[in-house]
């Protein structure tokens, strides 16, 4: 794709389209227990009023020079941004919601499992997202880097990753005065191609249970330099 389409911008409505079965594997449920059959009588209404999101913008990376990194006339201050995205001419930016489809239902008041439905939704999203990249551009998104889940690249990067992508409040998301993402289950990427990197691989909470990756300890000491 040429410098002309480098403004290329979807929006996403995405379908809750899988079976009960594989949702509930997003949400880490086994078929054959008590929860399972919980989430199999409300699964209905989490297709019928989940209402996840994505926003997809092309864009071009201008320069890497040391640890900045400039894409579409914004530039990041990043060790591992700039090593991911040397030599890459253009990445994919995104943001991802669950949206607010099942609170503003009125149908899961009380319900305990209520954010590990929308958790499951942001997953869905997420691999819808990647998906589309790939079969809409030939595009492999599965690498990604997101602002906050490495003291490297902290959580104030969403301002500036947001002005590129424009107009978040489109899917109903919004930024707070910290940069932390609303509503809760979203999450803000800069996808390339690449090998599956994930943030988690140079994290060092490796107690955290939303890790993707195994920690890398010999990658952490190339990329920054120094023992984690």
């Amino acid at each position: 794709m040429g410098k002309e389409n480098s403004s290329e911008r979807v929006v996403l409505h995405i379908p809750v389209d899988i079976s009960a079965e594989e949702f509930a594997a997003y949400c880490r449920i086994k078929k054959n227990s008590a929860a399972f059959e919980m989430l199999e009588d409300t699964y209905p209404l989490i297709k019928q009023y989940g209402s996840p999101k994505a926003i997809i913008r092309w864009a071009n990376v201008d320069s890497v020079i040391e640890d900045r990194t400039t894409i579409e006339g914004v530039t990041f201050q990043s060790k591992v941004v700039a090593d991911k995205l040397k030599g890459l001419q253009r990445v994919f930016l995104s943001v991802v919601t669950a949206g607010e489809g099942l609170e503003k239902s009125g149908k899961f008041n009380g319900d305990p499992f209520l954010n590990t439905y929308d958790g499951a939704l942001l997953f869905l999203a997420s691999r819808y997202t990647i998906g589309y990249m790939k079969n809409k551009f030939g595009f492999d998104g599965s690498s990604m880097l997101n602002p906050g889940s490495l003291p490297d690249w902290p959580i104030i990067n969403n301002f500036a990753l947001f002005d590129i992508i424009g107009n978040a409040g489109e899917i109903g998301v919004s930024l707070n005065e910290a940069g932390y993402i609303r509503p809760w289950n979203s999450g803000s990427h800069i996808h390339f191609s690449g090998d599956g990197y994930h943030n988690c691989s140079l994290c060092k909470k490796l107690d955290c249970i939303g890790r993707r990756a195994r920690f890398d300890r010999d990658e952490y000491i190339r990329i920054f330099g120094e023992e984690p």
